[in-house]
This record gives C-alpha cells, structure tokens and sequence, in this order.
C-alpha cells in the first residue's frame, strides 16, 4: 500500500556562516539517513523539491510517515546546527498534519499529527 506526504521545507540561515544554505546541500546532508533507512533514493528528489518550494505541490516521501519524516529533518539539522529548519507535512489522511521548527537536532516547536501512523 502506498502512501504519500506532501513536505514544505523552509529555513533561516542568518546565523549560517558558511553563506546561504541550498537545497543541494540539505539533500547532502539527508543522502546517509535515507540510505541507512532503506528507503528509495528518490526520497532525495522529494527532499529537493520540498527545500525549492514545491513540496505542496507534489505528493512524494512514498510510504514514510510523519515520524520518520521528523526525523530525517532532525537528522539534517544536524548537519546545519545553526540554522532553524521550518516544516510542514501533509499526508492524504484529512488529520495527518504536522509543523515543526527544528534547529540543531531539537524541536523547539510541534503541531500535531493528530492522526497515529498506522
């Protein structure tokens, strides 16, 4: 069974020394999570249109649900400690929807899901 999430990235990196953050660099920093997961390398392509502001465009993150979505944005906050991340999901469940602020590894704000993963 397949199941998308559509995912908008945004991101603040005023405090980011090394100049403006890229979506290429975002997909970088996921390449070992994905990959560690098992998951598909086409996550990467949907991790890239989410970081151009096309996400909400286009359903992808086939049968990754929010936690694991999460946590992969965690994982790339990582990479970027002194950038905050900014995150929305929406998965084809009508209560599926998430928001998260991530800067360092650590959520600082959450909103929802409201719906469990199954």
């Amino acid at each position: 069974m397949s199941y998308y999430t559509r995912l908008e990235l945004q991101w603040d990196d005023a405090d980011y020394a090394h100049g403006s953050l890229t979506p290429q660099l975002i997909a970088e920093a996921a390449k070992s999570f994905v990959v560690s997961n098992g998951w598909s390398l086409d996550v990467l392509k949907d991790l890239l249109a989410s970081a151009e502001e096309k996400g909400l465009d286009r359903p992808g993150y086939n049968s990754i649900y929010a936690e694991l979505l999460i946590a992969m944005l965690r994982e790339i906050s990582l990479a970027f400690p002194s950038v905050t991340f900014f995150a929305r999901g929406v998965g084809e469940e009508m209560f599926d929807t998430w928001a998260r602020d991530i800067r360092a590894g650590e959520v600082h704000r959450e909103f929802g899901p409201f719906e469990p993963a199954e």
